[in-house]
């Protein structure tokens, strides 16, 4: 089966995996563009809103705040509330403006992208590589420490809290599991491989999908 030649790759990642470092480590061996944490500036640019407000709601689902609030602004004005809604964000809107961010950064390959369930928005797209990190617990502590601070429950803790949000942020919206194996071309446990190793492979199978299209060119 002839395999199209990759110009869009999707990382997806646990929380404290190297996601973000992988990114880039891949984008900068590839010479490509990288679409990670810049996402907050296009989705607060999209909204009109400051770049930490987007930061606290970036791949999370609405709270029950929110949701009160979001009920709380349709209800009809005779409706008596104690609730200040003007600065409450309607639900979805960060995640809607991601996806259209990734959408518009898809249209302009090559590109690495990362996470905010692109995974699954990208699963049909010819020319798409799609990459997972994951990791031991005790092999993500010590990275999520060195970048955040904290001890190792706290570490441990952020963990968890973020995995969770981001299978809830998956499942909400593009509902799917977020692990779901077979949205993956590759996988990689960077308890046992390291960044560097995971981003010369990947970049290896990009540039010889690359090359393969090229001599399949040369001898037609």
């Amino acid at each position: 089966m002839q395999k199209a030649t990759v110009d869009l790759v999707i990382v997806s990642r646990q929380y404290g995996a190297g996601g973000s470092e992988f990114a880039a480590q891949l984008a900068k061996r590839l010479g490509w563009g990288l679409l990670d944490q810049e996402i907050i500036k296009q989705v607060a640019d999209r909204l009109h809103l400051r770049a930490g407000t987007v930061q606290q709601h970036d791949e999370q689902t609405p709270g029950w705040f929110a949701r009160i609030a979001s009920t709380l602004m349709i209800a009809p004005p005779e409706s008596p509330t104690q609730f200040e809604t003007s600065d409450v964000l309607e639900p979805d809107c960060v995640a809607h403006a991601a996806h259209a961010a990734m959408v518009e950064a898809a249209a302009h390959p090559p590109m690495v992208i990362v996470g905010h369930g692109a995974q699954c928005i990208f699963r049909d797209r010819p020319g798409t590589l799609s990459v997972r990190l994951t990791g031991s617990l005790e092999s993500r502590v010590p990275r999520i420490m060195a970048r955040d601070g904290g001890n190792e429950h706290d570490a441990a803790v952020s963990a968890h809290r973020n995995d969770g949000q981001r299978q809830a942020y998956v499942q909400r919206y593009y509902h799917h599991f977020w692990a779901d194996p077979l949205l993956f071309d590759m996988q990689f446990n960077t308890g046992r491989v390291s960044i560097e190793e995971i981003a010369a492979l990947t970049a290896s199978v990009v540039l010889g999908r690359a090359a393969a299209d090229e001599m399949r060119t040369v001898t037609v």
